[in-house]
């Protein structure tokens, strides 16, 4: 069981290292690329903002949620699915 968490937690860290160095390097090699990704995450938040939620809680949604945000998870996400599918043929049951 320790093992099982020491696996999970050191995924979820190299996850956000690797989000993190995936997203200096787009955008240092292709910025324009790097702006697009901002725009579709600034669009992807005037979404979910609109969503009709009551605004006593949208407003904390619009308060806390920023785009760069978004975009890092976005990052994040990927290398969680790149280090699954590299990591899916060494564990086995």
């Amino acid at each position: 069981m320790f093992l099982r968490l020491l696996v999970g937690t050191s995924t979820i860290f190299i996850s956000l290292i690797l989000g993190a160095f995936a997203l200096a390097v787009v955008g240092y090699n292709s910025p324009e690329t790097l702006s697009t990704m901002l725009a579709w995450a600034r669009d992807l938040k005037g979404v979910i903002t609109s969503t009709g939620i009551d605004p006593k809680y949208n407003i904390w949604v619009e308060l806390l949620l920023e785009e760069r945000q978004l975009l890092f998870m976005f990052f994040t996400i990927a290398a969680r699915i790149l280090l699954a599918l590299l990591a899916a043929p060494f564990m086995s049951r």
